[in-house]
């Protein structure tokens, strides 16, 4: 089972982004802030981090730039409602997988996951 780590501010983004990772079969952790975050993601990689953009204490391109600065790798699907082309643009410079707007849409964040999820599994090579 594969693990995602929510973070978001909001409670209610928080709950309702858990119910449709839950439901798409998938552990779910919880960050409320992007230090926060970070933190989990040092004690434990999960295997996906959604990530909001503007929260307190630590954004979501900080976020993109302490893990790029560490060294870590991993799929960050970003959720947010700021849909400045600069921001888009950072983003996509820092390795982010895929970009999706808030409201974020069940169907859309489910298919998101599985692109991830199905381009993380190992293919069997042909022996000749």
């Amino acid at each position: 089972m594969s693990r995602v780590l929510i973070t978001d501010d909001s409670l209610l983004q928080r709950r309702t982004l858990s119910a449709i990772v839950t439901d798409a079969g998938h552990e779910v952790d919880i960050a409320c802030n992007g230090q926060e975050a970070l933190e989990k993601i040092q004690a434990h990689a999960p295997d996906c981090l959604l990530l909001d953009m503007l929260m307190p204490i630590m954004d979501g391109v900080q976020v993109l730039e302490q893990l790029e600065s560490q060294g870590v790798t991993l799929p960050v699907i970003v959720l947010t409602a700021d849909v400045q082309e600069w921001l888009k643009d950072r983003c996509l410079e820092l390795g982010v997988t895929t970009f999706l707007n808030k409201p974020v849409k069940q169907e859309q964040l489910r298919q998101a996951l599985e692109n991830i999820f199905s381009a993380s599994v190992p293919t069997e090579a042909s022996c000749s």
